[in-house]
């Protein structure tokens, strides 16, 4: 399985999000976010996406609707119940093969926003102000395949 963390080339400087999944912290690039929706604004669904794609339901900003991945499920972390404060981050994923899709994840707190410099990241994890944190890439939690597949199960 391919990983959602970012290779050592991608570390740039810049403007990172701080939230976390499942008590373990993650750094997001800002420049990927296009939004951060109160969980409310959820619209859940039981369905067969799950079985291709582990998504939580729907949700949409500026009009525009877009899936809800279940980080956990994407991560392989066991499943709990959210923060107090969870959210709704909404990342654009893709480049040139999606068109800019948006995509969404739920965070059980939305922490902080970051400076960061290319040598704060070592090993996939940034390690500045306190505790490690993983790196995201929104390009790897909704990729090309997984794209594919939700275009086909929403035809069935």
């Amino acid at each position: 399985m391919e990983t959602v963390f970012s290779e050592p080339a991608l570390y740039k400087a810049g403007k990172y999000l701080t939230f976390r999944v499942a008590r373990q912290d993650f750094v997001l690039n800002i420049n990927c976010v296009r939004g951060i929706l109160p969980v409310h604004q959820l619209i859940p669904i039981e369905s067969d996406y799950a079985n291709r794609i582990p998504i939580s339901g729907f949700a949409a900003v500026g009009g525009l609707d877009f899936p809800v991945i279940d980080l956990r499920a994407k991560l392989g972390i066991p499943h709990g119940s959210h923060g107090r404060e969870p959210f709704i981050i909404v990342v654009e994923t893709g480049g040139l093969w999606s068109g800019g899709r948006l995509a969404g994840f739920i965070a059980d707190r939305v922490s902080d926003m970051l400076d960061l410099r290319p040598r704060d990241f070592r090993n996939g994890m940034l390690r500045t102000h306190g505790r490690p944190r993983r790196v995201l890439v929104p390009d790897r939690i909704m990729n090309e395949e997984d794209w594919s597949a939700f275009a086909l199960d929403l035809r069935d």
